[in-house]
């Protein structure tokens, strides 16, 4: 029996914004409302995913920042999940954690690579552990997703 090779794929696409506007201001230990529906039709397996934070103060020594995606089964619907402090949300959601690094008014960005992603519709969601509320304004996360081949 002959054997094959499994091999990444190049991006599918160039990286694109989940969630812009929901990081604004958003309060240490809070989570954002789920970003705007992103739909899987190239049915990429992963994808890596950018976070990008304004000026801001990072003063804790374990920064991070949990990132969830929540599926849409029947393309449709999706589960009970709320934002906020006391956000009903389920750690099954939860794929990745950003670490960050202490920094003093200054941006912080930090990579997650090889995320599942579901072969259907989606949404993203973030909660903030940085120590400190997000900046007003140019904050963002972004994924660029691909896929696997057989050869």
């Amino acid at each position: 029996m002959a054997g094959g090779n499994i091999l990444l794929k190049g991006y599918t696409a160039a990286i694109a914004n989940v969630l812009t506007t929901e990081l604004n201001t958003l309060t240490d230990g809070n989570v954002t409302a789920l970003g705007p529906e992103q739909t899987n039709t190239a049915l990429d397996m992963v994808a890596d995913f950018q976070l990008d934070l304004a000026s801001l103060t990072i003063t804790a020594a374990t920064a991070f920042c949990y990132l969830y995606i929540v599926p849409s089964i029947d393309g449709t619907n999706y589960p009970d999940f709320s934002s906020g402090a006391t956000a009903n949300y389920h750690a099954a959601y939860m794929v990745a954690t950003f670490l960050l690094k202490n920094v003093t008014t200054t941006t912080a960005r930090a990579n997650v690579s090889a995320v599942p992603l579901p072969p259907g519709k989606f949404k993203v969601a973030l909660r903030n552990g940085t120590g400190a509320s997000l900046a007003g304004s140019g904050n963002t996360v972004g994924i660029r997703a691909y896929a696997a081949s057989y050869t």
